[in-house]
This record gives structure tokens, sequence and C-alpha cells, in this order.
């Protein structure tokens, strides 16, 4: 069965969304430097693991692009905090939510979801 779920795929996908706002305004790693993971937990849609520099994203929760496309921008913003430096990059706090709004309006995504 095709999916469009692979570690390289989301390597892609990275690439591309790191040249649009709001990501092309933070200093965002290269994909190469990012280990990208597709995993099995249904309990999560996906996670960023600060200490492996991994992007991981759940083949049990997200089986739609839109799905793995919006998780993997999650993630990135994540990411993008923890590079900047922030504390609280594991949070969705007014921060996070402020940029989540671009990307959510760029991308036409549910401003609402997390």
């Amino acid at each position: 069965m095709f999916t469009t779920l692979t570690p390289k795929n989301l390597a892609i996908l990275y690439d591309m969304a790191c040249k649009l706002p709001p990501f092309d305004k933070f200093k965002m790693p290269k994909s190469s430097k990012i280990t990208f993971k597709v995993i099995k937990n249904p309990g999560i849609y996906g996670a960023f693991d600060e200490i492996e520099m991994a992007i991981e994203i759940s083949r049990h929760s997200c089986g739609h692009f839109s799905t793995i496309f919006a998780t993997l921008l999650h993630e990135m913003l994540h990411l993008a905090l923890y590079v900047r430096g922030d504390d609280d990059f594991d949070l969705h706090e007014k921060k996070f939510q402020r940029y989540h709004a671009i990307y959510a309006a760029v991308y036409n995504l549910d401003p609402k979801a997390i």
C-alpha cells in the first residue's frame, strides 16, 4: 500500500515549509540534520524530540495528507522555538499560537486546531 507518510517525504515537506512563513523567518536546521520518524503510537499525532533532534509522526493518527502536513508543521514550530532558544518551546502558549496562526493562514488550515 502506498503512503505519503515516509521519512523521505517528511524531509521533502520540511524543506518546502522552511521556505514559507513563518519558518522562513527562523534559522531552521537543514533536513539532513533532523531525523524524521514514522511511529506507531495511536495516542499522539506527532512529537518533537529535542535530544535526538527528531520529528516523529504517528501513522496511527495521521492517515491523510492534510493531517500529516499539519502535524509536521506543528512539530516544526516546536523545533523552531527550540533552536531559537525559547525555554517554553514545548508548550502551546501565546507565542506558539501566534506562529501557528501564521502557518494556518498560509496553508489554509484550521486556526483552532493545535
